[in-house]
């Protein structure tokens, strides 16, 4: 969905203002359809457990969704075309809720372990950081050169592809979480007066919970910066107009991905004997100044000489700085998922609630509410270009005003972000020390309930 503003504008004809705050709007009903997935989940007990009925759901969604998007829209009268459009992309939104609530919530079931836990955002980075690297070549380097463009053939192919990748990583979600996703692993965490939860729990939680609202404003401040940079529009401004050479991105993919993996698992390692909280302040104060290095060079270098061909200072300077800033702020946003599994069990050593689909939701309601606005942002920005009916294509003539835009949207609001995460986690008490005391809490807790079931 990442090239949907593409597909709207470029073979729908619809404008760019149009798309981007559509995009918003989706964002924003994504956020609110959050609690109501984590209320089902956290009184969800049925015969195939809490999550694996939501992450099949989710996931036939998507496909259904993408599929009636991509292969039918343009073939709908264009009296009710957009309509159709806002009803479908709303279907999809339903379906990446549903599943996404799995992701952030089912992971409390595996481990409370703090050396164990920062292994999930080893996995999460090496997987997402596969795909990612694998389908921006797939488009830069296959797709495009292939098809020309865009095309109609261009996303029917991707969408192949897309949906085939899916349904083979849900059933492999399936088959891993399937041997604890039962009652007797999430039953026995509190004690029967605080199983039953309601919305004055959830309001409680909210207020009291310092480690989630910390999160929230951190992630939330994050992801608005990163959905900004890393906006479609904005990577071929980048690579398309500035650089030149739109295959330079899908080039740099491929030989970032072993250098950012190997980051990625020092990060990790390092995690598990000094903690979540202490890997991802560091991490992201190196990307603060990372970024800002890079600033200097597209600012004082000539970008035009970047091409991955030689060993000129260009080449090597950014190929250096945008390896280690990929594969360190894949260490800090990796942190995130497992740090929420923190604050749920946070929560029942605060309280004794096990409310892993609220702690999730919430989390995911204001994230996705303010960084609803990235796509909104970049298409403003792009109309004050003159880009009002299109939106920048490879090979469109370097502006002044085109150059100053990509390096706000691209380096600057990612400094910002992070900036905002510094303060933020200042606040934020789960330190390493905090959460071996809160799991020793649950072994306790879990023990005592068990006994009295016998």
């Amino acid at each position: 969905m990442s090239y949907v503003s593409y597909y709207a504008n470029g073979l729908l004809g619809m404008s760019v203002v149009f798309v981007s705050t559509l995009a918003t709007s989706m964002r924003i009903f994504d956020g609110f359809t959050d609690p109501i997935i984590g209320w089902f989940i956290d009184h969800t007990k049925g015969r195939f457990g809490k999550f694996r009925p939501f992450l099949v759901v989710g996931n036939l969604l998507l496909i259904v969704s993408m599929l009636l998007m991509y292969k039918t829209t343009h073939l709908v009268p264009e009296a009710i075309r957009i309509p159709y459009f806002v009803v479908v992309y709303a279907l999809y939104i339903i379906g990446y809720t549903v599943q996404g609530t799995v992701t952030t919530s089912a992971q409390t079931l595996l481990t409370n372990d703090p050396k164990q836990r920062p292994v999930y955002g080893f996995f999460t980075g090496f997987f997402m950081l596969f795909m990612q690297t694998g389908f921006m070549y797939l488009i830069s380097n296959y797709l495009v050169p292939k098809y020309g463009s865009m095309s109609f053939q261009f996303f029917d192919e991707l969408l192949a592809w897309v949906i085939v990748i899916a349904l083979i990583m849900m059933v492999c979600a399936w088959i891993a979480i399937a041997p604890k996703d039962k009652p007797e692993f999430y039953e026995n965490m509190v004690t029967k007066e605080n199983e039953k939860v309601g919305f004055k729990v959830y309001w409680e939680v909210l207020k009291h919970n310092r480690a989630l609202q910390m999160l929230i404003i951190s992630e939330s401040s994050d992801k608005l910066a990163m959905s900004i940079a890393g906006n479609s529009i904005v990577g071929v401004m980048l690579f398309g107009i500035i650089i030149g050479d739109f295959e330079v991105m899908g080039r740099l993919s491929v030989i970032t991905m072993i250098p950012n993996i190997i980051l990625l698992v020092f990060g990790i390692l390092k995690a598990r004997t000094a903690g979540q909280k202490h890997i991802y302040v560091l991490s992201t104060w190196l990307c603060t100044a990372i970024q800002v290095a890079i600033l200097l060079i597209f600012c004082l270098g000539d970008p035009t000489q970047i091409d991955l061909k030689s060993f000129s200072f260009m080449n090597v300077s950014f190929l250096l700085l945008y390896i280690l800033s990929n594969g360190i702020r894949n260490i800090g946003s990796n942190m995130m998922i497992p740090m929420m599994a923190d604050c749920t069990d946070y929560e029942v050593y605060r309280s004794g609630h096990y409310v892993p689909g609220l702690i999730a939701t919430v989390y995911s309601f204001v994230d996705k509410l303010i960084s609803s606005f990235a796509a909104t942002i970049v298409g403003i920005f792009v109309a004050i270009l003159g880009y009002t009916n299109t939106v920048p294509q490879v090979g469109d003539e370097l502006t002044t005003g085109i150059f100053v835009v990509t390096m706000l949207l691209y380096n600057g609001m990612p400094i910002l972000g992070w900036v905002i995460s510094i303060v933020a986690m200042k606040f934020y008490p789960l330190t390493g020390e905090k959460m071996k005391e809160i799991e020793d809490h649950i072994v306790k807790v879990k023990e005592a309930n068990a006994s009295e079931v016998k």
